[in-house]
């Protein structure tokens, strides 16, 4: 799953239509699905990342039954919890996407499960920003300390 369409997509989500009564204004709708789909680019980056740096990274590892079975190893609540139990240990990247990453999960508990929720198209807008910019800084981190992070969300502590 490529992340940076699922924020093409948030992003087009949120943009206003341009068509029917409310041109110009995107539908609560448009940016609750808007909203998940910033929470999947973030939950996709970071099982992309933990089966690239667990398993490796280049297409031929891809393939392996290994490396799909540790991108599917994440745990949206596992996850959750282990980034709350905290990322001191980590450098300022990962410490702000797993800040990151937790409140856009919430975000996205709202927009999915909240039904009298309503979002604003800036606060949308400003939600999918700050999960690309996550990322991004996610991905530049060395890849030492992303497979920490991989080990951290993945594998329960004894």
């Amino acid at each position: 799953m490529n992340w940076e369409q699922l924020i093409a997509i948030a992003r087009m989500l949120a943009a206003a239509p341009d068509y029917g009564e409310r041109r110009g204004r995107p539908q609560q709708a448009q940016l609750r699905k808007a909203i998940s789909a910033a929470y999947y680019a973030m939950f996709h980056a970071l099982a992309g990342s933990n089966a690239d740096t667990l398993i490796g990274a280049s297409p031929h590892f891809h393939t392996l039954p290994a490396w799909t079975q540790t991108y599917r190893a994440l745990e949206h609540g596992f996850a959750r919890g282990q980034i709350n139990r905290g990322l001191t240990i980590f450098v300022t990247n990962i410490q702000d996407f797993g800040n990151a990453f937790v409140d856009s999960q919430n975000q996205r508990y709202q927009a999915d499960y909240n039904p009298t929720a309503q979002f604003t198209r800036s606060e949308t807008i400003s939600l999918i920003s700050q999960a690309e910019s996550a990322i991004i800084g996610f991905e530049a981190a060395e890849p030492t300390q992303r497979k920490a992070l991989a080990a951290h969300v993945l594998f329960r502590p004894r």
